[in-house]
């Protein structure tokens, strides 16, 4: 690519990544229900598929009550740079059955070629309609990413939108850091940080990849995140595994 495109192409990025920081720390714009979740990378592999398992587990005496989130989901690469997911999404509050609640679709697509600029870019899609009550959500995430050595930093900074008769229409946004270190491709400290509406979270997490054979493998995640205020859940625990092939 050349010079001159390269520099507006910069801007245009810094920019959005600048515009969405903006709206976090606005305080006109809060999400609504934000939770500790799995952070996102900006890559997109061709030919890619995946089952995924997702648990996201609050604990909290204070203001929320302990319950579960899971998230089972099918995926694949519809271009060389475009990956698209469903997933289903079940709770499952203290006392009460596991019940689906809601469908969800993302679309995700890699920006740019992986160290082209000083950050690797992505953006991620997703629209979520609930099962039974009419509320829908529709949120845009800038994914960025870089690395220094071993050491890798992400951020994940999104934007959207609720609506529906069940639900107060508001503007969301939230946000995710994480800062990794690679030890080996099986195991990769990492600390994390949560920000939403009612979620300030800060704590540890562990990522991991085992490769089981031509264009297969394993990934797994496990974090810890505590509450920084009042209003942020006590404790949550978050776990994935992602079979890909």
């Amino acid at each position: 690519m050349n010079a001159p495109y390269d520099m507006p192409c910069r801007r245009r990025l810094a920019g959005l990544a600048a515009a969405a920081l903006g709206l976090i720390a606005s305080p006109s714009a809060r999400a609504d229900g934000a939770q500790v979740d799995t952070v996102y990378h900006p890559y997109v592999q061709p030919l890619e598929r995946d089952l995924e398992l997702r648990l996201v587990s609050e604990q909290n005496g204070r203001t929320r009550g302990d319950g579960q989130t899971w998230r089972l989901g099918y995926g694949q690469s519809f271009s060389p740079r475009g990956f698209a997911e469903l997933y289903l999404i079940a709770d499952r509050p203290a006392g009460e059955d596991l019940q689906v609640r809601a469908y969800e679709l993302e679309a995700r697509w890699q920006l740019t070629e992986q160290g082209q600029y000083a950050a690797d870019w992505g953006l991620m899609g997703e629209f979520e309609h609930a099962r039974d009550r009419d509320a829908q959500d529709f949120a845009a995430t800038l994914l960025g990413e870089r690395q220094w050595g071993r050491f890798v930093g992400t951020v994940n900074a999104s934007l959207g939108y609720e609506w529906g008769d069940d639900v107060h229409d508001e503007v969301e946004t939230g946000l995710a850091l994480q800062g990794a270190y690679r030890y080996s491709p099986r195991l990769q400290p990492a600390l994390e940080f949560h920000a939403g509406q009612d979620l300030r979270a800060l704590g540890p997490a562990l990522l991991g990849t085992e490769r089981l054979g031509i264009g297969r493998k394993l990934h797994w995640e496990a974090g810890l995140a505590f509450g920084l205020d009042a209003a942020s859940p006590d404790v949550t625990l978050r776990g994935k595994l992602e079979y890909e092939f």
